[in-house]
């Protein structure tokens, strides 16, 4: 019987690239909004494009925007970067073993961070270059966070752990939390935030590491937590929104959902838009808490534009409502969309678990309007009225489900006057 050639092997592999290209092909074509669906709804498309992975095998795990970069994560560990106001594919880069679960991705202005395995992978946010890796102390919680100097890492054993990034082999800042950490830190302005399955939200310095306070609850957050300067905002499985000045941890106002929140808040302008499990769609003022509007079975918030508010509902369709009323205007035609959480911009991205993404915006609303400035000035954070607390980590060994000295109740106002009614703990 006669070996196969080296050239057959070649040909093999040409022919299953071309059908894979062929099905990917196929699938665009039946899956974009057309210029009949999407014009009565008041979009048009500005852009699509397609993620570069075997769909026999892989699928899109994440997608983050960031600032002018749309990133997307597949299961195989491949990293895709678009344009996002254009479309153009940046680059594409293969970050850890193939087909080994990756978690991500985060990024900031430099920089773009995931991790895969027990590892941290970290590459050049222009170019898509692997800049370096190293191995994490344990199996991470979720998705990396990244401030202006430091990879921030959850673990589940309640442990955080913040990497220099122009510093790769310097020992990790870290610090032991009570209760176990699900979640993924929040990396924004000057704060590093997480919280814990015990109640807890600890918030440190993100860019010189160090845990300035901690707020106590008995109410777990649903969800990471969003900075908005000078707030924090958080979703309590007590059902109701909670702002915090992120500076003393005083509690500034909360919002009554009624159900569990689903998801992060999203902060847009003075806008704050948060879902719950009912499902329902909340939009208030994001400095006073006030009730502007709700639209029921909506599950995600989507992109705030000029005239209209959009979101997915139960069945993944794109549903129009209206910015100053939250009246029910339109929903885009076809169903299973999934779509980028966007507080940043007035685009709308919707995607899909093979690869797809389209680009729209409001017709003649050609240059997109910014909402958030996502980078703050470097240095500490201006006139801390939180007391400062020398941050002395707990020992690896430690129990982590050791109890706290004084039973809680949930955001409890402290009557002896303090700037801030909060436990402190290094």
């Amino acid at each position: 019987m006669t070996a196969p050639s080296r050239y057959s092997f070649v040909s093999l592999a040409s022919t299953m690239a071309a059908f894979c290209l062929f099905a990917q092909s196929l699938l665009v074509g039946e899956s974009l909004v057309s210029y009949e669906m999407a014009t009565p709804a008041g979009l048009e498309r500005s852009w699509f494009g397609q993620v570069q992975l075997d769909v026999t095998r892989h699928r899109v795990e994440n997608w983050l925007l960031y600032k002018d970069n749309l990133l997307a994560l597949t299961t195989g560990g491949a990293l895709h970067s678009f344009n996002a106001e254009t479309g153009e594919t940046l680059w594409v880069t293969q970050v850890g073993p193939l087909d080994m679960l990756a978690l991500g991705p985060a990024a900031n202005d430099n920089y773009v961070a995931l991790v895969s395995g027990a590892n941290l992978y970290v590459v050049d946010r222009s170019t898509g270059k692997l800049l370096w890796s190293r191995m994490l102390g344990s199996a991470p919680a979720a998705a990396p966070a990244l401030s202006d100097e430091y990879a921030y890492v959850s673990f589940f054993n309640g442990r955080i752990e913040g990497y220099k990034l122009d510093e790769p082999k310097a020992n990790p800042w870290y610090s032991q939390s009570i209760g176990r950490i699900f979640h993924s830190p929040t990396a924004s302005g000057q704060v590093v935030t997480w919280p814990t399955q015990r109640g807890f939200l600890y918030v440190g310095n993100a860019n010189r590491p160090r845990v300035l306070y901690r707020i106590e609850t008995t109410s777990p957050a649903t969800a990471p937590p969003t900075e908005a300067d000078p707030f924090l905002y958080v979703t309590s499985a007590d059902g109701n929104i909670y702002a915090f000045d992120e500076l003393s941890g005083k509690e500034r106002w909360r919002y009554a959902m009624g159900y569990v929140g689903t998801s992060r808040p999203a902060v847009v302008g003075d806008r704050l838009y948060a879902t719950s499990s009912e499902p329902m769609l909340h939009a208030m003022n994001s400095q006073t808490g006030e009730p502007l509007w709700t639209v029921p079975n909506i599950t995600q918030f989507v992109a705030q534009g000029g005239k209209h508010v959009y979101g997915l509902d139960d069945r993944g369709r794109l549903v129009i409502v209206d910015f100053e009323t939250g009246k029910y205007i339109d929903t885009l035609p076809g169903a299973n969309y999934r779509a980028v959480f966007n507080e940043q911009s007035d685009r709308v991205f919707l995607v899909n678990s093979r690869g797809l993404v389209q680009a729209f915006h409001e017709i003649g609303a050609n240059e997109p309007t910014m909402y958030r400035q996502l980078a703050k000035e470097e240095g500490e954070p201006a006139a801390e009225t939180a007391p400062a607390v020398e941050q002395v980590p707990v020992a690896p060994t430690q129990p982590l489900d050791e109890e706290p000295a004084d039973e809680a109740t949930p955001f409890q106002e402290d009557s002896s006057g303090d700037e801030n009614p909060f436990d402190f703990e290094g």
